[in-house]
């Protein structure tokens, strides 16, 4: 039954089977390492094993599986799938369970596995102990093959699917392990001829737009987040029309022509000679809050999702649409725009750059923005941004154009450094802008068996920052100790401890080298910048100040 269900999973796209060990899965991880289609990689915690998947699913933009034993094992999953249930990334979870006959009734290592994930997988489908009745391979391939269509989308939006799956003992490869007997299965599991799947499940195409009345609006505003949509097409709709594009990190679509600087040229509100009348948000346009006051500010509010998902936590959209983006942009995008409407936003943008440029340069302290600059200068392929501080700086301070993936379904922090480990074993040239908190949250991320190449860089602030800009730095009773919650953790120790190599620099140059060097020499290299809390709050607080004084002065 194993050796069926990881052929018809390699059948429908799946590439890689993240396994922690285990004694009732030993059939599904053995077969898994046989298969010579199939990657395989070993880690410890299901947690972070989860999330490894997880990021090979978001670079790879295929699905990736998981293996766990039965028990508590599976669900360790949940943080991962739930990002995955929010991000739309496709994830296959192989559990392993004891038989039917060994639930409730206090076995070892016996819980109720059955729909562990509740709403939160697009399906759960229960696979029992295989007994010697024939044809049981035609529900094994079509199980394993609706499981890889229904992470893809076929049923409405891509997301985990959860499989659950019984094993009698033996476990392992043999008629008699010394604990138990069983006999060779004496029926066919072959798949399709020409390693063709069993089930093919198309994925639905969205629906056609409405039809939408924007003629009298002149100031029309695109903003790109992160979603399934062509960002090319998009932008060149806008800019045949005179749209400004304001494009944030995740949207994949900087260093084209769009705004980059919104979050500081924002600070102080929405400036009058950028006040949109009509805006056209597709996907999530997080992490700056300051873009949902910019949305607001129009009286045309438009949200697009193409999997048609309600992107909007203001809940102030004048329309909601479940659409191909482009399809909307062409036939919304029809009037006229107002003289020098798209000349302002882009040169306010460019001002503001300088200005930022020019603080930057000045400060003699490293700070989130400065790292998140610097990187800006490094020759990687992907970035991958842990939630809190890093998105945000990146988000501020990216401007060229680059593949950035981060979390950003939940924004947890958990999983990070595995969901970056997954993310460079994809094969493209990475870099992993962390805080030293989600570093720690997710150590056992280390522990995963290696051959990615990734460069992380570590902004060690002695605990949560991103605090520090937040009501409770001065509201908040036992501040320090409740929400920055410094480590007092030396991450060189811990670096030396998984045997990783690890160079602290003062940010600038200095960090541009040293990723530069990591990522030509391959592996696995940890850079820790040093960051003091209240000179980068400081920075931030300046930044500020200078891209609403752009923005104020038109």
């Amino acid at each position: 039954m194993a050796r069926a269900l990881v052929d018809e999973l390699v059948r429908g796209g799946v590439r890689l089977a993240v396994i922690s060990p285990g004694s009732r899965s030993a059939a599904l991880a053995i077969a898994s390492a046989d298969h010579p289609g199939l990657e395989t990689k070993v880690a410890l915690d299901e947690r972070s094993a989860g999330f490894l998947a997880l990021g090979r699913a978001k670079a790879a933009g295929e699905p990736a599986m998981v293996i766990s034993t039965s028990g508590t094992a599976p669900a360790n999953y949940l943080p991962a799938i739930i990002e995955a249930d929010l991000s739309l990334t496709p994830l296959v979870v192989l559990s392993a369970d004891r038989p039917a006959e060994m639930r409730g009734v206090g076995a070892n290592q016996t819980i109720d596995q059955t729909r562990l994930f509740g709403g939160k997988v697009r399906r759960f489908i229960e696979i029992a102990a295989p007994g010697p009745e024939p044809d049981q391979n035609d529900f094994w391939r079509s199980a394993a093959a609706e499981a890889v269509s229904r992470a893809l989308g076929s049923a409405g939006r891509p997301g985990p699917v959860h499989v659950n799956v019984a094993f009698r003992e033996p476990t392992v490869p043999v008629e008699d392990d010394g604990r138990a007997r069983s006999e060779q299965y004496p029926h066919d599991i072959e798949g399709r001829t020409g390693r063709r799947p069993w089930l093919v499940w198309d994925v639905p195409s969205p629906p056609p737009p409405p039809r939408i009345e924007t003629a009298d609006a002149d100031r029309p505003l695109l903003i790109l987040g992160e979603g399934d949509y062509d960002g090319g097409a998009m932008l060149e709709v806008a800019e045949d029309r005179g749209w400004p594009a304001l494009a944030t990190a995740l949207s994949g679509s900087r260093g084209r022509g769009t705004v980059s600087t919104y979050h500081h040229l924002l600070a102080d509100g929405v400036p009058a000679p950028l006040c949109p009348d009509l805006v056209l948000a597709v996907g999530a346009v997080g992490p700056s809050p300051r873009l949902e006051a910019l949305i607001g500010s129009a009286e045309l509010r438009i949200r697009v999702d193409r999997w048609g998902r309600r992107l909007d936590p203001e809940r102030s959209s004048t329309h909601v649409i479940h659409a191909d983006p482009v399809a909307v942009m062409r036939q919304i995008g029809q009037g006229a725009t107002a003289s020098g409407w798209r000349e302002g936003w882009v040169g306010a943008d460019l001002r503001a750059r300088d200005a930022i440029a020019g603080l930057l340069a000045d400060s003699p302290h490293p700070s989130g923005a400065s790292t998140a600059a610097a990187l800006d200068a490094v020759p990687w392929e992907t970035l991958v941004a842990a939630s809190s501080l890093p998105i945000r700086e990146v988000d501020a301070h990216l401007t060229r154009q680059g593949t950035v993936i981060a979390n950003r379904g939940a924004s947890g922090i958990d999983g990070f450094v595995s969901t970056a480990r997954g993310v460079a074993s994809a094969g493209r040239a990475t870099v992993a802008l962390s805080g030293d908190l989600a570093l720690l949250h997710d150590q056992n991320g280390l522990l995963v068996e290696g051959g990615e190449d990734l460069v992380l860089v570590i902004l060690d602030n002695e605990g949560g920052g991103l605090f520090d800009s937040l009501p409770q730095a001065t509201h908040a009773p036992h501040y320090e100790r409740l929400f920055v919650a410094p480590p007092h953790r030396d991450l060189e120790a811990l670096a030396r401890f998984h045997d990783i190599p690890i160079t602290t620099v003062s940010g600038g140059n200095d960090l541009i080298d040293v990723v530069r060097s990591g990522i030509e020499m391959g592996g696995l290299h940890l850079v820790r910048v040093p960051v003091d809390r209240k000179a980068d709050l400081d920075i931030r607080g300046a930044l500020d100040h200078a891209g609403a004084s752009v923005a104020a002065s038109g």
